[in-house]
């Protein structure tokens, strides 16, 4: 960490106000707060040599100096045989065919979330460091960055291609943040190989609406330049690139429900989605939603949101026809109180299943323009999702994308 000093503290801006004694406690804080930072570092060194160097780790304190999430990290690349000291860089990275096919794999994901990245190289440009897109399996699949650190970030295989995964590079954002589910910061000597110990990283998955990860999104610096609210800023990103992600699977809820604690928060960043089918399951949700209304993910695909609300299905289709601009309040099971708008998703008020879904054989002549308009409410991720879901069974696909087997077909044959 950086730390700024004044030759003439008392003559700092934010220092001129304060009477003397304050100017003195500050002054006594910041002293403070420097001396912590070294400690800090002098025990890291300690710990690393006496645990991950000669295997004899400090008897008492391990977890409040590492902290939980480095200290069980540590503990799953020890027993996964890892050297700490290893000079030889671990040979797991992608190139060629196998590169590409990954990368085309997650081409959706890229492209949602190249214009983000872009923004946030151009907030950190010239300060040194690489933001970073992995897949579910830790492989980087795109990054941008400052020229001069990409080359440093090379010589350690932060590149696109290399796998990240603990088991390959040790304790590190990328890896840790897939095992552990949730964003993580690791900081100098606290990753596990000594080669990436120059490093500063932070990093959050990517969640898909139905509770999978899709990728990783990480910022990564030298060691020097680290601030503690780049964890902050990760997490508001990847919360952004999951709400988009979220409206490109709409199309497989028929009642889409926004949610917060406060009627204000509705339509701000901090308002929770979800998504669920005729019957109520709740088969999308992002988690915002999933803490405010207390499920797990494990609960996604299961439990019906009639479970939850103190409400009746009906009851939340009638307000999403009526007014989908207009605030509710209703109160959970668990008597906890939420404000919530309801709509219809798209490509369900085109075709809504109030009845068995029809034979698409029977369509009347006017299929082609009904259904181009519902079309063009899928987006290609979309699609391509549902193909994959079905096997590529073109016929089921398109029942559940609630368009004809024909405009499908067409679809497919229109596409390079």
């Amino acid at each position: 960490m950086t730390v700024h000093f004044c030759d003439n503290l008392e003559s700092h801006p934010s220092l001129r106000v304060l009477p003397h004694s304050a100017i003195e406690i500050c002054l006594y804080s910041r002293k403070l707060n420097i001396c912590n930072i070294k400690m800090k570092i002098a025990n890291l060194r300690d710990i690393r040599r006496s645990w991950l160097l000669h295997g004899d780790p400090p008897a008492d304190g391990l977890e409040t100096q590492l902290g939980l999430t480095v200290y069980r990290s540590w503990q799953r690349c020890l027993q996964s045989g890892l050297d700490a000291y290893q000079r030889q860089l671990p040979d797991n990275i992608l190139s060629g065919q196998i590169l590409q096919t990954r990368i085309e794999q997650r081409r959706d994901l890229i492209a949602l979330a190249k214009p983000t990245m872009g923004y946030l190289h151009g907030l950190m440009s010239g300060s040194g460091g690489v933001i970073v897109l992995s897949d579910h399996q830790g492989v980087i699949v795109h990054s941008v960055g400052d020229a001069e650190f990409i080359s440093k970030a090379d010589r350690v295989l932060l590149k696109t291609g290399a796998s990240w995964l603990e088991k390959h590079r040790g304790t590190n954002a990328i890896g840790t943040a897939l095992f552990d589910r949730m964003a993580v910061s690791v900081n100098g000597s606290e990753h596990f190989l000594e080669n990436n110990g120059f490093l500063s990283c932070t990093a959050a998955p990517i969640f898909e609406p139905d509770g999978k990860i899709s990728g990783v999104l990480n910022i990564s610096t030298d060691k020097s330049t680290h601030h503690p609210h780049t964890l902050g800023l990760v997490k508001a990103t990847v919360h952004s690139l999951e709400k988009q992600l979220f409206s490109a699977n709409e199309f497989q809820y028929a009642l889409i429900l926004r949610v917060h604690n406060s009627p204000e928060g509705l339509g701000s960043i901090g308002e929770g989605i979800v998504g669920v089918d005729e019957s109520g399951i709740i088969l999308g949700i992002d988690r915002v939603a999933l803490s405010l209304l207390e499920m797990k993910a494990i609960d996604i695909g299961v439990v019906k949101i009639q479970q939850i609300l103190d409400t009746s299905l009906e009851q939340l289709f009638d307000r999403a026809k009526k007014d989908s601009a207009k605030v509710h309040a209703l109160r959970m099971h668990s008597s906890k109180s939420l404000f919530f708008r309801a709509s219809l998703s798209q490509s369900y008020a085109y075709h809504p299943r109030d009845s068995a879904a029809p034979d698409h054989k029977d369509f009347p002549e006017n299929e082609g323009v009904v259904e181009s308009g519902a079309l063009k409410q899928l987006s290609r991720m979309a699609i391509q999702k549902t193909l994959e879901k079905t096997n590529g069974n073109i016929s089921l696909a398109a029942k559940l994308l609630r368009i004809s087997r024909n405009t499908l077909y067409r679809y497919l044959k229109s596409q390079p």
